[in-house]
């Protein structure tokens, strides 16, 4: 599937997993493990990756990172794959000859901070997506970072085409910004972006494409069944993924992902990409407590689609 491009009706099959990646004692990229994690959530029915920031990529160099392409391009052999560049502008264009040379065409543009305006994002967005040959998906992580009106245009350019909105709320449910882009690009082009905290309004209500998450790399049989519930209007045990979701935001999100992968089993993701550390020992048994939980609704949401099957 390398070099295939995801279209709307993709998004919607599936859940967007976002796996961290696995590295070797010396900060290198593993590819064994690295496999491992991407088979573990295409048996479970996941068949989008998405490689950002669980990726740490934001603190790759571009040696590392054509390492990461190599080990993506792996996975791109069971599953969509989308990998990630940026943040910054100079960053992006130094990875796009790396990205055209791994066959991969499904990326996105991780969100700039400071400095950084709408109008200039545009520019940004339209000569990356010129540079590369084709439409990117743009992570929307702060208010008004892209205007509804200015990713509309995006969109009908071709410089853009998928949105990820991850811009949090104390209530989902009022979410303004959120209006204003599902109004101007439609629901069959964006995700929800932050987990599973926003899903019950965002895909429930508001009827977006899909959601993206970590816990998806831990339990994707188990988010499968909560898409397709949350879609059917039916009543889903939602409680174990929020509650990872809390000891995410307690201890980092990244951080809490990539300790609780290699706990499980799954596999060994060994150290991560300094500026960011694993979780503490002393925090290791509270992450401990909802991963165990996200095992036994996994391991319930497998055995029903043996039965479904059979």
């Amino acid at each position: 599937m390398t070099a295939t491009m995801l279209t709307p009706q993709d998004f919607k099959k599936s859940v967007v997993a976002v796996p961290p990646l696995a590295l070797t004692a010396s900060l290198k990229v593993a590819p064994e493990p690295n496999a491992l994690l991407a088979r573990h959530i295409v048996d479970g029915g996941v068949n989008i990756l998405l490689y950002g920031g669980n990726a740490n990529l934001y603190h790759f160099g571009l040696d590392d990172y054509a390492d990461a392409l190599a080990a993506m391009a792996d996975a791109a052999n069971m599953a969509h794959v989308i990998t990630s560049i940026g943040p910054d502008y100079g960053k992006m264009m130094d990875q796009a000859p790396l990205v055209e040379r791994s066959g991969l065409r499904n990326v996105m543009l991780l969100p700039t901070g400071f400095p950084s305006d709408s109008h200039g994002v545009g520019d940004g967005i339209r000569r990356i997506a010129a540079r590369l040959g084709f439409g990117v998906i743009v992570y929307l992580k702060r208010e008004m970072y892209v205007r509804p009106e200015v990713l509309e245009k995006l969109i009908a350019e071709g410089a853009v085409r998928f949105v990820k909105y991850a811009v949090e709320r104390c209530d989902p449910a009022d979410d303004p910004y959120l209006d204003s882009v599902l109004s101007a690009v439609g629901r069959d082009l964006v995700a929800s972006g932050m987990g599973e905290t926003p899903i019950v309004d965002h895909v429930g209500r508001r009827g977006v494409a899909t959601f993206t998450s970590g816990a998806v790399c831990i339990a994707p049989a188990a988010a499968m069944a909560l898409l397709d519930g949350l879609r059917a209007g039916i009543e889903v045990d939602i409680e174990p993924f929020i509650d990872f979701e809390r000891v995410r935001a307690s201890f980092g999100g990244i951080q809490v992902l990539h300790s609780a992968i290699s706990a499980s089993g799954i596999a060994d993701m060994g150290p991560m990409m300094p500026m960011v550390s694993v979780v503490k020992e002393r925090n290791m048994p509270e992450v401990l407590r909802v991963l165990e939980a996200l095992r036994r609704i996994e391991d319930i949401a497998r055995k029903a689609r043996q039965h479904q099957s059979a």
